[in-house]
């Protein structure tokens, strides 16, 4: 897997190193164009998808950059990069207030990990919370601030350590493709934590309920990298399909689905990588027994959504007269582990989970209501 994954951000970076070429070719003379982590930068993603929308100048680009200069200027330079609260940001650098030639804040890094956790809005990011409707959602609906991070921090990196001690090669993978997490707080009504190629390479983690502590995050770290791992992997569709991926799923099952079988494949292919790491914990014995109980029916509850979406995608196999006619030879691969997988965790959790009733559940998992219904005294 890692070696599929570095051929597909060489191409990745090879995209990126030719749109800033064809913007301003003199910035390549500045960072080290060997360096594929300067071209994997997030916010380059984001920058040049904004660019259709022309909200920003080339300057943006050259203030984006700046921390990835060989030889650092005696002064950055920022301008476009402020946001409403005149705080901008910088890359490899930190935070900055207008006027001050120096930043306020470092940048932040997840203990022991080469992730980096955004503390502030940023300007780049308004654009890239959007609804169900692909509507972009009011700003001030979404809270980004210094109280959800101090509430959180400890949280989101125990969950990264214990990620990184029981699953190491899959959190290889997640170092790998995964450069940047934010932490927000709006309604899931509003949008659910999510991963974008829009800002390809951060995870976002809606931080809604006040209950969450470390199983949460090892679910939503699992999760919501999954689908920067696959999004990575799958950047030449057509070597994963052999279909328009984009069909319908409810089209050719006459289910209620509203999504695309490429969508389709990315929920299952979370649902693999929650399994492993939140199974893995448990094996660990990373949680107390509280977090034990909600990691437990955290698995009983994706176990539920994963079959009905393998029962989907069987259908579209049959459909199609074979999987072999859907997916190609390294799409087949990831399916079958994502099917061995679920067959593993079904196998060994099936009679814990067959106990509780997940009736009262919507689509975020709630230990509270898990709690309640199962009239479980902790």
């Amino acid at each position: 897997m890692i070696e599929k994954i570095n051929n597909s951000q060489i191409k990745i970076t090879n995209t990126i190193k030719l749109l800033v070429y064809k913007e301003i070719p003199s910035i390549l003379e500045k960072v080290n164009f060997d360096d594929d982590d300067v071209f994997l930068e997030p916010f380059l993603f984001t920058y040049f998808n904004y660019k259709k929308l022309e909200l920003f100048s080339s300057n943006m680009l050259s203030e984006l950059m700046q921390g990835y200069f060989i030889e650092k200027e005696s002064n950055f330079v920022i301008d476009e990069s402020f946001n409403k609260n005149n705080i901008a940001y910088i890359p490899k650098i930190g935070y900055f207030k207008r006027n001050e030639k120096v930043p306020f804040e470092k940048t932040k890094l997840i203990q022991d990990t080469r992730i980096e956790v955004i503390k502030h809005p940023l300007n780049l990011l308004d654009n890239i919370f959007k609804n169900t409707r692909e509507n972009i959602i009011d700003l001030n609906e979404i809270i980004i601030n210094d109280l959800l991070f101090e509430n959180n921090i400890d949280f989101l990196t125990n969950a990264f350590r214990f990620i990184k001690g029981s699953s190491n090669n899959h959190f290889k993978l997640i170092e790998l493709c995964c450069k940047k997490c934010v932490m927000f707080k709006t309604n899931p009504g509003n949008t659910n934590s999510f991963a974008t190629i829009n800002a390809h390479g951060i995870a976002f983690f809606n931080v809604y309920q006040d209950e969450y502590d470390e199983v949460f995050f090892v679910d939503d770290i699992a999760h919501q990298t999954g689908h920067i791992i696959l999004t990575t992997l799958f950047y030449e569709r057509k070597l994963i399909f052999k279909i328009d991926e984009n069909q319908d799923v409810e089209t050719i099952t006459k289910q209620k689905d509203h999504r695309s079988i490429y969508i389709l494949l990315h929920a299952l292919y979370t649902y693999y990588t929650t399994f492993t790491c939140l199974d893995d914990c448990l094996k660990n014995k990373s949680f107390n027994k509280k977090q034990e109980i909600e990691a437990i029916g955290r698995v009983g509850f994706y176990i539920n959504k994963c079959t009905i979406d393998l029962n989907n995608f069987e259908k579209i196999n049959s459909y199609f007269d074979g999987i072999e006619n859907v997916l190609t030879d390294t799409g087949i691969e990831i399916y079958i582990k994502i099917k061995e997988k679920h067959t593993e965790i079904f196998n060994k959790w099936n009679i814990k989970i067959s106990e509780y009733s997940y009736d009262n559940q919507l689509y975020n998992f709630s230990f509270s209501n898990f709690v309640k219904i199962n009239k479980i005294n902790l």
